[in-house]
């Protein structure tokens, strides 16, 4: 009896919770272009809410500290992924350049922190479109 309820139990730890491909792709595209939007599709108005602040905070502080953006077209390999880290932040980047932000200034003081503020905040979104994917698989609450 007690070997057959643990079976039970194992086959249903393994069960993947099953959801909608075309769901799943809308909400963590919708969560990568606008922060927090994943999770406001998802119903989590109050957590959208404190993720778009924050992460849109960060990049303005970032923007503010004359952060400079990396390019996808340079020679070194680092400098490649940290332009991928800021296009995780979504619509915020490619605004920036469309009102003429190209970059900060590299010998103006806090220009190293604020490029770090540009990165971290698309790691931050990165990390929010994880979230609402396992919100909506139903692997977290």
């Amino acid at each position: 009896m007690e070997k057959k309820a643990v079976e039970e139990a194992e086959e249903k730890a393994g069960e993947e919770p099953q959801a909608d491909v075309g769901r799943l792709i809308r909400i963590c595209i919708a969560a990568w272009l606008i922060p927090g939007c994943g999770h406001f599709l998802l119903g989590r108005k109050g957590r959208a809410l404190i993720l778009f602040g924050s992460i849109l905070c960060m990049f303005l502080l970032g923007l503010a500290m004359q952060g400079q953006f990396f390019s996808m077209h340079s020679s070194s390999f680092l400098q490649t992924l940290g332009f991928f880290g800021e296009m995780c932040v979504g619509v915020a980047m490619p605004a920036a350049m469309f009102f003429g932000y190209s970059g900060g200034n590299g010998f103006f003081a806090s220009a190293d922190y604020g490029t770090a503020y540009l990165v971290a905040a698309g790691m931050l979104n990165a990390l929010t479109i994880f979230d609402a994917y396992d919100i909506a698989l139903g692997r977290k609450n």
